[in-house]
């Protein structure tokens, strides 16, 4: 067992499940910052206030459409003007512009921080800074995840998406037939199948908050901070000469990126680089050539040629090119608001994350081969950036 193993192990088998908020994940933490700090590193804290899970979000925000949906035959404008608010909230959200979880019931969690300056003195001059980034927190298993049900998430959250549109569309033509004195019964008709979706959805939810498990997250994802220590070992007796370094172990990323976002509002990310880690421990490799949920947002074309140069020079790496837009990940904030960000992941030859958001998301499915290889990419770019500005 590497180094890199061990820590996958410490993480998710010494400690265990690492929910955002917890307990585990503030020992994960202290766990980071003494690897950092025994490699030499001054090692900074920072805390802040996040919800514990997204499931209360996605509840508020699904469950509006089911309520602008039974309010409809008693109150068609009321109807329309609810669902209108709820889908503009709902979009703020998936990307990443604002959240109702503001609003709601706060636990702390908090990010690890290391950082390396170059070597060399630029007299004054701005520095590129490249932050190397891997959340610590595990994910909660729920019922969409499921193994028999997980191939169809996609088309899932895609339908919830489109309900949610048909749902407004129906309730303010609905308003306005009222308005004329017309009857409203063919938009309630025609909305009813996409409000019963919307309902199996928030059930769904509600059993994953009460009864889903935290998951072990071997791959989702101390394999991500696993290659973060391993990239900070390396780089100690070699640092770079031009580029800033730092190392940034995010928590709660699993309850709505939260972690990547408080970075972001305390530091920016001007003149910055992100490279996020995030299941890579086993399947195909890849890095992330565009991100989000619902929009896409495309990685810097000179960060991806950069990128892909690194893959391809010899000795080759097993590494392939292409979007992700399953879910978020501690990169799409940065790139919803104009940052540079690239992700290194690995998927099955479904296309998913394997083991996502599930029990099975063990240890002995990490792959050594996996961790070596996108060590060397991180490694190969942060050689490749070394230079002057």
């Amino acid at each position: 067992m590497n180094s890199m193993q061990k820590h996958i192990h410490y993480l998710a088998v010494t400690i265990g499940p690492r929910g955002s908020a917890s307990k585990n994940e503030a020992k994960s933490a202290t766990y980071i910052q003494e690897k950092l700090s025994n490699l030499g590193y001054a090692v900074t804290l920072d805390p802040f206030s996040t919800i514990n899970s997204f499931s209360p979000v996605q509840l508020i925000l699904i469950g509006g459409f089911v309520l602008s949906s039974s309010l409809f035959l008693i109150q068609p404008i009321i109807a329309g003007i609810v669902a209108i608010v709820f889908l503009s909230l709902y979009m703020l959200d998936i990307n990443t512009r604002f959240s109702i979880a503001h609003f709601l019931p706060k636990k702390q969690s908090q990010n690890v921080r290391a950082q390396l300056p170059a070597s060399l003195n630029t007299n004054g001059t701005i520095r590129t800074k490249v932050v190397i980034m891997a959340h610590y927190d595990s994910s909660k298993a729920g019922l969409n995840f499921h193994p028999r049900l997980v191939a169809g998430f996609r088309n899932s959250f895609l339908l919830i998406v489109t309900s949610m549109v048909m749902i407004t569309l129906c309730t303010v033509l609905g308003a306005i037939a009222m308005w004329q004195g017309r009857t409203t019964m063919p938009f309630f008709y025609a909305l009813t199948p996409f409000a019963i979706y919307l309902f199996v959805v928030t059930v769904m939810l509600i059993h994953r908050e009460l009864f889903g498990n935290v998951t072990p997250g071997a791959n989702d994802n101390a394999s991500g901070v696993s290659v973060l220590l391993g990239v900070a070992k390396e780089l100690i007796p070699n640092p770079p000469q031009h580029i800033d370094i730092e190392f940034l172990a995010t928590g709660a990323e699993e309850a709505g990126m939260f972690g990547s976002l408080n970075y972001i509002k305390n530091y920016g990310i001007v003149n910055t680089l992100f490279i996020n880690l995030d299941n890579l421990g086993t399947g195909d490799l890849f890095i992330t050539t565009s991100d989000g949920a619902l929009r896409k947002f495309s990685v810097d074309p000179k960060l991806l040629a950069i990128t892909q140069e690194c893959i391809y020079t010899a000795p080759t790496l097993p590494v392939a090119c292409h979007g992700y837009h399953l879910l978020a990940t501690d990169a799409t904030p940065i790139l919803a608001r104009g940052g540079q960000a690239i992700s290194i992941m690995a998927q099955d030859k479904q296309g998913l994350l394997p083991n996502w958001h599930w029990n099975t998301d063990t240890v002995e499915h990490i792959s050594s081969s996996n961790l070596n290889t996108a060590k060397q990419l991180v490694l190969r770019m942060i050689k490749s950036l070394d230079r002057p500005t």
